[in-house]
């Protein structure tokens, strides 16, 4: 895989909690292991939060916010995307999983995020999934 389509894969798997701190440090010319080192978190856990794999908690949002002597207008925008990140889920899809998986998983996302899912069909989906 080209440099270019990992980098864009890279951008789409960061919340929107990630994004915001990743450009705040790409704009200071801060690596993320120098903020996970002077927030005393290791790297990966840093990391982990910006893509969604650890949970971001409200401890963690204020840390990183007085860590990078965040303004009013960039607390304000740091804590919005933070509350839209902690609404969302990530579903990992491995390179062994069928196409039928990956085409079911995907197809639910897409229904959900698009408020095209009803209570209704919602509630016979996990139906079928409690069995």
């Amino acid at each position: 895989m080209d440099k270019n389509k990992n980098r864009t894969l890279e951008l789409l798997m960061l919340t929107k909690f990630g994004m915001a701190i990743r450009k705040i440090r790409i704009d200071r010319n801060m690596k993320l292991g120098d903020m996970a080192k002077g927030m005393q978190v290791t790297s990966a856990y840093l990391s982990a939060v910006e893509n969604g794999k650890k949970k971001l908690t409200n401890e963690l949002v204020e840390k990183v916010s007085n860590f990078l002597e965040l303004s009013e207008e960039d607390r304000t925008e740091i804590n919005e995307a933070a509350a839209l990140s902690q609404q969302e889920f990530n579903i990992s899809i491995k390179d062994e999983d069928s196409d039928v998986l990956r085409t079911t998983v995907g197809a639910l996302a897409r229904r959900i995020e698009s408020s095209n899912l009803n209570d209704e069909d919602a509630k016979a989906i996990l139906k079928i999934l409690k069995g």
